[in-house]
């Protein structure tokens, strides 16, 4: 009895940025926008050398790396990887207050970002109904 031959099929990559170049670019625009230099936006695992290379398109960060960095340029990973963002940008900033807010407010300032993130998605909403 003859076995059938396994057919193996690989998945296509979905790449997390555009182009290597304008990541950099990108990267360096929104970091001189916060008033960061490199090493400011350093963090354990990502060198000031690193964010160098990556804004002179030498290396392609990983997707965890491409979020920290955007985490604290202050911008949403999709404007990093491919200069436009896929959200309202009201909505993109509440998310950002929410998010701090999370990570170190009381009950009250919580309650207030999602109050405002709120207020910004149904505004956005409004603005893509038929």
């Amino acid at each position: 009895m003859a076995e059938s031959p396994v057919l193996t099929f690989k998945r296509a990559r979905t790449p997390h940025y555009d182009d290597p170049q304008a990541v950099g670019e990108r990267v360096r625009e929104a970091r001189l926008a916060a008033g960061l230099s490199q090493r400011e936006l350093s963090f354990p695992g990502c060198s000031s050398a690193y964010i160098s290379r990556i804004e002179r398109g030498e290396r392609i960060p990983s997707l965890q790396v491409m979020r920290e960095i955007a985490r604290r340029a202050g911008v949403s990973e999709q404007v990093l990887a491919f200069g436009v963002d896929a959200i309202d940008a009201g909505v993109s900033e509440r998310i950002r207050a929410v998010e701090a807010a999370e990570a170190g407010g009381d009950k009250a300032e919580r309650v207030r970002a999602y109050q405002a993130l709120s207020r910004a998605a149904a505004k956005a909403a409004r603005g893509i109904a038929p």
